[in-house]
């Protein structure tokens, strides 16, 4: 299992070298392969400043590499990163949301991951949740019942697998 490395990039602000700073940091620490680049701009005049930071990653030996934007970013992106999030936000926005964009459909679900908050407690939601996603074209999903200003404290709700 890939160990990943935080990294926020503040949407795009946050500068080049300390991003990678902050990438060799968790690698010698941690001894990460990976890396999990938050808080990633969806604009598509940042690509090549993110082009930029998944090599520097890739070079500090990052083999996966997750791009969050919590939202369906430009399709360019898909072509940076191995996990784009592509949603991020609580349950009743999710239960609201509108379909993916039609470009997603050329890849893998594999391929986007969506992270909600606030599901409420019950194996219904939960197992909801994982339907959405399926739904949505996500193929990976984390649903948490934490809120506030951290709600991914919370450990992530488990379903028992279908006998």
């Amino acid at each position: 299992m890939p160990v990943l490395g935080y990294v926020d990039t503040d949407y795009g602000r946050r500068p080049h070298a300390a991003v990678v700073q902050d990438l060799l940091r968790h690698r010698d620490w941690y001894a990460s392969d990976g890396a999990f680049l938050d808080q990633a701009s969806a604009d598509p005049d940042l690509l090549p400043h993110y082009g930029r930071l998944t090599v520097a990653a890739r070079a500090a030996g990052a083999r996966t590499l997750v791009l969050n934007h919590g939202a369906h970013p430009h399709p360019g992106y898909a072509e940076l990163a191995d996990l784009l999030v592509t949603f991020e936000g609580p349950w009743d926005a999710y239960r609201e949301a509108a379909a993916p964009p039609d470009w997603t459909a050329d890849h893998p679900a594999q391929r986007f991951c969506h992270l909600v908050y606030g599901v409420p407690p019950g194996e219904l939601a939960a197992r909801l949740a994982g339907e959405l996603a399926a739904q949505r074209g996500a193929g990976v999903h984390c649903a948490v019942p934490g809120n506030g200003p951290h709600p991914w404290g919370t450990l992530p709700y488990a379903l028992e697998a279908a006998e």
